[in-house]
């Protein structure tokens, strides 16, 4: 199927957390500034073991951070600010950089479609190195997956004969690009995903159409 598509009259959109870098890279990278912060100004030293132990039972780690610390809930919305505008420390691994530069050199058009805020995710994408693709943020347009409304935006804004969606979360990433007729590949989680890829109760229409192991898999497809 995929051999069959001609790039140069396709637009690729992508998902970002999670599908072009692992989302609990962005978030050790925004506990570090976090515990930083507090050992400059409150010489608190973070355990960061006690972190990991909040991420893996889903807690208000500031919240938690503070109980543990005896610091004033009041500060949680200045380390928030601090999580959310630091600039994080993440990469796009060598096969995805590979694939974005084949896709940008032979795809009609490449972008992002990402929810979150938009300085955030601005960030994200300027540490990747892509910030130059278009991105279609949540808090841009007031919108979040899985509506519809971002994705008629981008047939509207890069008219192409075909659109692909690459992403993770079979909960939101898939019904919009699904119902629009488009071609939707998964990227299996690696084992560090934020956002569970448990699929028995999930309905078929929220399921891509294809499953792919890593990006170099999407890749082989369109070689020729």
């Amino acid at each position: 199927m995929y051999n069959k598509i001609d790039l140069s009259k396709t637009v690729i959109v992508m998902d970002l957390d999670d599908t072009l870098y692992s989302e609990i890279d962005y978030q050790t990278s925004g506990f570090k500034e976090v515990s930083k912060f507090l050992k400059d100004n409150y010489k608190i030293k973070v355990e960061y073991e006690f972190i990991n132990k909040c991420i893996k039972q889903k807690k208000n780690i500031l919240r938690e951070l503070c109980k543990k610390y005896d610091l004033q809930n009041s500060i949680i919305e200045s380390l928030l600010w601090l999580y959310r505008l630091h600039k994080p420390k993440i990469y796009l691994k060598k096969d995805i950089k590979k694939s974005l530069n084949k896709f940008e050199k032979l795809s009609l058009g490449v972008a992002i479609l990402t929810d979150g805020r938009s300085i955030t995710q601005r960030l994200k994408l300027k540490a990747l190195g892509i910030s130059h693709l278009p991105a279609y943020i949540s808090e841009d347009y007031i919108d979040k997956k899985p509506s519809i409304k971002r994705f008629k935006l981008i047939m509207k804004d890069m008219p192409a004969e075909q659109y692909i969606y690459v992403g993770d979360n079979p909960s939101k990433d898939f019904l919009a690009p699904n119902k629009l007729k488009w071609l939707t590949i998964g990227i299996r989680d690696s084992k560090l995903n934020i956002h569970s890829q448990d699929i028995v109760k999930v309905n078929k229409e929220y399921l891509p159409q294809y499953w792919a192991k890593n990006f170099s898999e999407i890749l082989k497809y369109f070689k020729k």
